[in-house]
């Protein structure tokens, strides 16, 4: 194996560049893998620009992948080289913390994450925990299995939501997450999924028998347009997949009583919020942060054709081309979904 590698590193906000740098070695209880798919996420293109968390600058960007493991450390028996494996980028302490020892493991108060306290993965080779990967199955390919832990977070979401079957689902936003979410939530079996977006590109992916669409920009009244298609009845799930209070106002507006709305998309700041329709109608509002292991849950469906996440990857582009990837994942509304850089 050679010495270095290519890497993409976020040097300082608004500096982002490719670098040489030294191929790690996996310490005790760590792996080495050689990435084969780095896919772009939102909050790469966010967190390049003015991350809300603390990050550990210079780092290596990304966190979602997939690929080979290329080397083991000591006492690592789970998994061995050459496996191909779906990578999760969230490593909790899973025992000393408060919220690790109460079982709330994806909130732990120690974590390590891919990309903020520990290089990511758009380079040619990254270390992670066997914990935190899944062997890839051999239906499925690299790009596809580096949406696992994407999938992981709308399955959070969609559980936060409480979506049952027979209620009915509105999704605010049209990124590629709205549209994971949107697909994901017919395994709840749900009477009505509405999404809305600003997108007809993106909306146009929003498939299936129970969903139904609307561009906020070409309807006047959002709140007349769902209680029409509801019937007069109101929704009972909201999921917020867009950082946008007035999107949030949205969603409580059109809530029935006793209805949940989940901050899936991070707000920043201060976010005006209507207590009163929250006390009249009773309703829920919760947040969506990471997941609770549903890393198997993930792999199985990403292999199941039925939800057709392959099609969630719209563009595949060789790593060397990483700044037209990153280009095409923040200004490509219309066309882009998920962009994964091919190595």
């Amino acid at each position: 194996m050679k010495s270095t590698m290519k890497a993409i590193m976020l040097e300082a906000q608004n500096t982002v560049n490719m670098r040489e740098i030294p191929i790690p070695a996996p310490g005790k209880g760590e792996i080495l893998i050689q990435t084969k798919a780095a896919t772009v996420c939102t909050s790469d293109i966010l967190d390049m620009k003015n991350s809300i968390f603390t990050m550990d600058l210079p780092i290596v960007m990304g966190h979602e992948a997939a690929g080979i493991v290329a080397a083991i450390g000591e006492g690592v028996t789970e998994v061995k080289v050459g496996d191909e494996v779906a990578v999760h980028p969230v490593m909790p302490c899973n025992s000393t913390c408060p919220s690790c020892q109460v079982g709330l493991n994806h909130l732990c108060d120690n974590m390590e994450h891919l990309a903020f306290n520990r290089p990511g993965v758009f380079s040619e080779y990254f270390v992670t925990r066997p914990d935190c990967v899944r062997i890839k199955p051999p239906s499925i390919s690299f790009p596809l299995a580096s949406l696992m832990e994407p999938v992981c977070v709308c399955l959070e979401a969609i559980n936060r939501a409480q979506v049952k079957e027979g209620g009915r689902v509105l999704i605010v936003g049209d990124g590629p997450f709205g549209i994971m979410v949107s697909r994901l939530c017919a395994t709840r079996k749900p009477k009505q999924i509405i999404h809305a977006g600003r997108h007809d590109g993106r909306l146009s992916f929003a498939k299936g028998e129970l969903v139904t669409t609307i561009n906020e920009k070409n309807t006047p009244d959002m709140v007349k347009a769902i209680a029409d298609l509801t019937g007069g009845e109101g929704i009972d799930s909201a999921i917020l997949c867009v950082s946008n209070p007035a999107a949030l106002d949205l969603c409580i507006e059109v809530l029935r009583s006793r209805g949940v709305v989940v901050v899936f998309s991070a707000l920043d700041g201060k976010t005006p919020v209507d207590l009163l329709k929250v006390h009249l109608k009773e309703l829920t509002i919760t947040g969506s942060n990471n997941d609770e292991n549903f890393m198997d849950d993930a792999v199985r469906l990403l292999s199941d054709p039925a939800f057709d996440l392959n099609g969630i990857v719209t563009h595949e582009v060789p790593f060397d081309e990483w700044k037209d990837a990153y280009r095409l994942a923040e200004f490509d509304r219309e066309k882009c979904l998920k962009v994964s850089m091919i190595l």
